[in-house]
C-alpha cells in the first residue's frame, strides 16, 4: 500500500467568478498597449490640427496685410530752393524734384506711393507688380506705364494741382471725384483748391525744368515772374501790374536766370530795379 506524504494539502483555490466574463472584459476595455497607441494617434491629430490652424491663421493675416496694404519703410527727399536732384528707387523707378520740392517715398506691401507736399516733380515709372500712386494734396495719380510731371502750389492764392503725361497713361482722382479721369500722353489736368477738375493740352515746356531749361511759348511776364520766384530766395515784385500781360517766347538756361532778368528790358518795354537785399522790382518803362 502506498505511503501519503506527511506535508498537508493546500486547500483547492476557490472558483473566480469574473472567469467567464474575462474574454468579454478584454473586448471592452483595451490592454495597456493599446491605450498608449491611442494616445499617441490623438497627440498626434491634435499637433496636425494646431499646424493647420496655425497655418490658416498665417494665411488669414497675410490676406489682412495685403487688403490693409501698410507702410514698411518711408523716405522723405527735398531740394532746396535753386536746387534740383533726382533719386532712383529700387524697382529703377526715377523721381526727379525741382526747385523747393519735398516729397516723402513710402513703401507699402502692395504698392508704393509719393506723397508730393510741395514744388514740383517729374515721375519715370518702372513697370511692375506694385502700383504706384502719386498724392499731392486732394488729388491721387495712378500711373498706368508712364511718365508724368506733377506740380503743387501751395499759396492761398492759388492751391492747385497740374499734373501732365509725357508717355504713357495715368488716372486722377480726387475725394470730391472719386471716378478716375483719365489722361493720355501730351493731356493735363488742373485741380483746383475745390477739387474741380479741367483737363486741357499738356504744355509741350511742361518738364523741360528736368533738362535744366525754362521754356516760353507766349507766357504772359506775370507767370513768368512767378516761376523765376521758385528759383530764387530774394523776391521779384512786379510792381505795375499792367504790364503783367505782356507776353514773351523762348528757351532758357535755368541756371543763368539771373541775367534772364537783367534781359528783360531788351525784350519788353520794362524796367528792372536790383536792390542791396537782392529784391529785383519790374516796372513800367
Amino acid at each position: 500500500m502506498a505511503r501519503q506524504s506527511d506535508r498537508p494539502q493546500r486547500p483547492a483555490a476557490p472558483p473566480d467568478p469574473l472567469a467567464p466574463f474575462k474574454d468579454a472584459l478584454r473586448e471592452q476595455f483595451p490592454s495597456k498597449d493599446a491605450l498608449l497607441k491611442e494616445a499617441r494617434a490623438v497627440r498626434q491629430r491634435r499637433q496636425q490640427r494646431a499646424t493647420a490652424a496655425g497655418l490658416v491663421a498665417i494665411v488669414a493675416a497675410m490676406a489682412a496685410l495685403w487688403v490693409a496694404d501698410p507702410t514698411w519703410q518711408t523716405t522723405r527727399i527735398a531740394t532746396r530752393i535753386g536746387e534740383q536732384a533726382t533719386w532712383t528707387l529700387r524697382d529703377g523707378s526715377r523721381i526727379q524734384l525741382n526747385t523747393g520740392s519735398v516729397a516723402s517715398v513710402e513703401n507699402h506691401v502692395r504698392s508704393q506711393r509719393v506723397a508730393l507736399e510741395s514744388g514740383e516733380a517729374l515721375f519715370t515709372v518702372s513697370h511692375g507688380w506694385r502700383k504706384f500712386y502719386v498724392q499731392a494734396g486732394d488729388t491721387t495719380i495712378l500711373d498706368i506705364g508712364t511718365v508724368f510731371n506733377v506740380r503743387r502750389q501751395n499759396a492761398p492764392q492759388d492751391a492747385s494741382v497740374h499734373v501732365a503725361v509725357l508717355a504713357g497713361e495715368v488716372e486722377v482722382t480726387t475725394s470730391s471725384r472719386p471716378q478716375p479721369m483719365r489722361l493720355r500722353v501730351g493731356r493735363g489736368v488742373e485741380v483746383n483748391a475745390h477739387g474741380a477738375m479741367i483737363e486741357r493740352e499738356a504744355d509741350a515746356g511742361t518738364a523741360v525744368w528736368a533738362e535744366g531749361k525754362l521754356a516760353l511759348d507766349g507766357a504772359p511776364l506775370r507767370q513768368l515772374l512767378t516761376d523765376l520766384q521758385r528759383y530764387r530766395t530774394a523776391p521779384i515784385r512786379l510792381r505795375d501790374d499792367s504790364v503783367g500781360g505782356l507776353r514773351l517766347s523762348g528757351e532758357f538756361r535755368i541756371n543763368r536766370i539771373e541775367a534772364l532778368i537783367d534781359a528783360l528790358p531788351s525784350m519788353l518795354p520794362v524796367t528792372v530795379t536790383r536792390l542791396d537785399d537782392g529784391t529785383v522790382n519790374v516796372d513800367r518803362r
